[in-house]
This record gives C-alpha cells, structure tokens and sequence, in this order.
C-alpha cells in the first residue's frame, strides 16, 4: 500500500508539471513563422541595428533611397526621375555630388588629407567652374563652351 501511494504521488506530480507546461505554453497567441517579405504600414523603432543596407523602394521595385556600407565607408544616396543626389565618406575623406537622370555629375564637393575642391559643371555641355585647395594652395578655374581653360592661382 506504501508504494502504490508514492507511485500516485510522483503521477500526480508529473500531471501537474505536464499541465502547467500546457497552460503557459498557450497562454501566448499563435505564433507563425515568417516568410516573404511582409508590409508594415507604420513601424516606430528606437534603435536599429542594420548588417548592409537599408533600400526605400518605388512601385516598380526601383531604389529611390540608399543607405549603406562597405569595407571602405558609407554612403547614402537618393534617386527620382530627374535627377540623383550622394553623400559618402571614406577613410581619406568625403564626397557630396548632384546629378541629373542620365548620371551626369553637375555639383561635386570633395574633401580628403590634402584638401578639398568645390566643382560645378553644365550638364548640357562643356562649360564648368571649380575652387580646389590642394596642401595649403588654393586655385580657381573655368571652362567656357568652348573649351578654354582660365586658371588663378
């Protein structure tokens, strides 16, 4: 009789465990496995960890807003119909450039160890200006139409 009563004593023990396990074990709601991609129409987010990059996506699965990595800096880049715009920056410096649709540069302002320039260009032709100093030296420049260089030091 003692041990049928220290059998029914670890059953009952073991059916409450077993039960126990059963209700906190449903007491959260369904979960599935994601798969695909999933649309979330308002996501707000303190802090966020991204490995590569993150892309904003047109209707037809065109980025429109890059932003990202490498082994040499980061970048950040936009793009629409008429025209794209960067911003990057590396070891050795940094680079701001604006752009029509083709990807012909019309503004650029770089920057490194020795210096920085300041350039802007005619999209439709040959014409452009810059200012660049270069280890302490500076210099401005033009380009008509035509070609012609004018430079002071």
């Amino acid at each position: 009789m003692l041990r049928l009563r220290e059998k029914l004593k670890y059953m009952a023990l073991g059916g409450l465990i077993v039960l126990a396990g059963f209700v906190f074990g449903n007491k959260n709601k369904n979960t599935e496995a994601q798969s695909g991609a999933e649309t979330v129409n308002e996501l707000t987010v303190r802090n966020m960890i991204v490995l590569e990059s993150i892309r904003v996506i047109n209707d037809d699965n065109v980025p429109q807003v890059v932003i990202g990595w490498n082994e040499n800096g980061g970048n950040v880049s936009a793009h629409s119909p008429r025209g794209q715009a960067a911003l990057s920056v590396g070891e050795h410096g940094g680079l701001i450039q604006v752009g029509n649709a083709e990807g012909k540069i019309g503004a650029q302002v770089t920057m490194n160890e020795n210096g920085g320039t300041i350039v802007v260009r005619s999209i439709s032709g040959s014409g452009a200006a810059a200012l660049a100093i270069y280890e302490g030296n500076g210099v401005v420049y033009t380009r008509d139409r035509l070609g012609n260089i004018s430079a002071l030091d």
